[in-house]
């Protein structure tokens, strides 16, 4: 487990710099008169502060900063190695947006593009069907658009932070917001750096009786300063027009002169509209996953190719399956993801992963001596280098993932989230709660299977005890994953031992995954049951067993049996099946990408319920390991295999 990704401290001056990040400063453009503007609060200009800004504390008054710790396991499947380990890794964040860019550092990123849930009604827009995913949605429509754009705002103005000077950042919407969310930009990013309104224009076959058809989405295209990167970009000429104008650099497109073109001398193309003619991806296309937002690579790699140079930092902070990454990717850009719902996650890193294996000739899990193995031919010269992968998690932490770590690293992990200090002295205290030695906290094993034992406890209270004052209160703390049941008697004596002594220690049993410890952490949140989804520790699914039924030639029909949810209120919302696996390396068939039906429940309304059967035909007789991954709505995951014998 690594949690390197920002201390404590640095936490802390990310939240100083975006309090402090001032706001563009332009003229206004809407004219009335003085007298009138004093009465007018709501006037669309960018010299009026973005919806949601608070002038103390900036987006924090409506979104307050948490500090939630960055979790990164080791050894267990969450860094890809390919064959460039001597670049960053590229990374992928399961976790709340906001509170993913409320931890990276300012300036640090080329190029953003979002395609943020679009205002069109909350059934549209909830695509994996996780619980984070669909609670967001519900928060950010409960108030109508005022509060759909504070919620977009806050983190706007996050991505304004890290964008580096010459950055850019393009805003995917449609018609319903469209010109509300410009205005907002307007105002977070300045009037003058508005670049263009990109009109992605695409044939869709409906039909309407009263109004023209809505065959477009709109792209916000915005620069941090007037120094960005912008790539020229051009499109295809005709054979014979390109020798009809050779060597010209404007022509007249037809003969009354109405329509020019631009034509540059060395492309023989024409400069690159705003109009973008792409058409969505038919059901029979290669790039197809099966969520019905995705969009085709060919309208981000246009993107990609003109606000961005090669080995430059492409993000998506609402990555879904992973396009904009995969593009990114291809084009030797590095890269960040981010997706609340940990089926995206899943189903992006899959994507990647293959597409990494095709670049590199690396086969990606690793083998016994700890070097990736390659697989098929390989020719000097023709693999490209391709950095690692790791995945992250920020506020969303499967418990599993916790049991081969450190445990000075889960020490950290759990003094991080409890906005804790280490303590670098003596002894079994771990850290202190602020101010100062006030609040000792002893955290326990790093290990979710193992509970807390009676002898730690015991020198972590004779600890505290030396070193009470009279008429200053400790309040001190154990947390842990569990506390058995002699251990919590334990306590009890402990706490009775301090009472009829009349020390003033008070003694607190914690466990990680509690009520408690979640208060503490979300102490600033306004409601801390509404928002537990910021911080959730998260049980993996089981799986009792895969069975097989041969149902022709080489051909089976797979069924995973007593697959269910450990995660209280959670049920299966995908399968993903992999019909030649390989320990360590999960490539979900292109068929089974996303293995669900939509259901009516009766608490829940409806919902994504996981599809537990598969068919598959393989191509050659022979012995198969055959896994199937499932993921819950709570962000639980697991994959089981078994040995298949194939033949005809």
């Amino acid at each position: 487990m690594r949690n390197d990704s920002v201390t404590k401290e640095e936490l802390e001056k990310i939240e100083e710099e975006s309090g402090k990040q001032a706001r563009p400063d332009q003229k206004a453009v809407v004219t009335v008169s003085p007298k009138l503007r004093k009465r007018l609060t709501n006037l669309p200009d960018p010299s009026n502060p973005p919806l949601g800004w608070d002038e103390h504390k900036g987006f924090g008054a409506v979104y307050p900063y948490l500090k939630v710790p960055g979790l990164h396991p080791r050894n267990h499947g969450d860094t890809v190695i390919f064959n460039d380990q001597e670049l960053p890794a590229n990374r992928l964040y399961l976790g709340d947006n906001l509170e993913v860019l409320r931890t990276l550092p300012a300036e640090s990123i080329d190029l953003i593009y979002i395609d943020p849930p679009f205002f069109s009604g909350r059934n549209y827009n909830v695509i994996w069907g996780d619980t984070n995913e669909v609670r967001t949605f519900e928060d950010i429509w409960e108030g109508g658009i005022t509060t759909y754009l504070i919620w977009l705002n806050a983190r706007l103005w996050e991505m304004r932070r890290v964008l580096k000077k010459t950055g850019s950042i393009y805003v995917h919407c449609d018609w319903h917001a469209s010109h509300y969310i410009k205005t907002e930009m307007d105002k977070i990013f300045g009037y003058d750096m508005f670049k263009n309104e990109i009109i992605w224009w695409y044939r869709k076959w409906s039909s309407s009786n009263n109004r023209f058809l809505r065959n477009y989405d709109a792209i916000l295209f915005y620069s941090k300063s007037e120094e960005n990167i912008f790539n020229v970009q051009y499109t295809e000429l005709a054979e014979s027009t390109k020798k009809r104008f050779s060597g010209k650099t404007q022509v007249w497109a037809d003969e009354a002169r109405t329509r020019k073109i631009t034509i540059d001398v060395e492309s023989k193309g024409a400069y690159m509209p705003d109009v973008w003619s792409i058409n969505y991806l038919p059901g029979a296309s290669s790039e197809k996953i099966g969520y019905p937002t995705q969009k085709p690579e060919a309208l981000l790699e246009r993107i990609i190719k003109a606000s961005s140079n090669d080995g430059e930092v492409v993000a998506d902070f609402f990555c879904g399956g992973g396009t904009t990454l995969a593009v990114a990717q291809k084009l030797k850009r590095k890269f960040i993801g981010c997706d609340s719902s940990r089926v995206a996650i899943s189903v992006t890193l899959d994507r990647l992963v293959k597409l990494g294996e095709e670049m590199s000739g690396v086969k990606s899990n690793i083998s016994l001596d700890g070097k990736p193995f390659q697989f098929g031919l390989q020719m000097e010269g023709t693999v490209e280098k391709v950095p690692n992968i790791e995945v992250w998690y920020l506020g969303v932490y499967p418990v599993e993932k916790f049991q081969n770590s450190e445990q000075e690293e889960f020490n950290d992990f759990v003094l991080t989230a409890y906005g804790a200090s280490k303590n670098t002295g003596e002894g079994l205290t771990s850290g202190f709660r602020p101010p100062g030695q006030q609040e000792p906290i002893l955290v326990g094993p790093s290990n979710p299977n193992e509970t807390i034992n009676a002898q730690d406890i015991k020198k972590f209270f004779d600890e505290v005890k030396e070193k009470l004052e009279p008429n200053k209160l400790v309040r001190a703390k154990i947390v842990a994953w569990r506390f058995s049941r002699q251990v919590l008697a334990y306590i009890k004596t402990l706490k009775n031992y301090a009472e009829k002594y009349n020390l003033p220690l008070e003694l607190e049993a914690i466990p990680l995954d509690s009520k408690e410890f979640r208060a503490r952490i979300l102490q600033r949140m306004p409601d801390i049951e509404e928002n537990e989804f910021f911080l959730r520790f998260s049980k993996a699914p089981v799986i009792g067993d895969v069975k097989v039924k041969k149902t022709g030639p080489l051909e089976c029909e797979f069924e995973a049996i007593d697959a269910l949810s450990t995660n209280e209120d959670g049920w299966l919302v995908n399968c993903q099946w992999d019909f030649d696996y390989q320990e360590g390396h999960f490539a979900a068939d292109k068929d089974y990408v996303l293995s669900r039906e939509k259901k009516q429940d009766k608490k829940h309304g409806e919902i994504f319920e996981a599809v537990l059967k598969a068919k598959h035909k393989f191509e050659k007789t022979g012995e198969y390991t055959v896994a199937c991954k499932v993921q819950d709505n709570l962000a639980g995951e697991t994959i089981l295999s078994r040995k298949v014998e194939v033949n005809n």
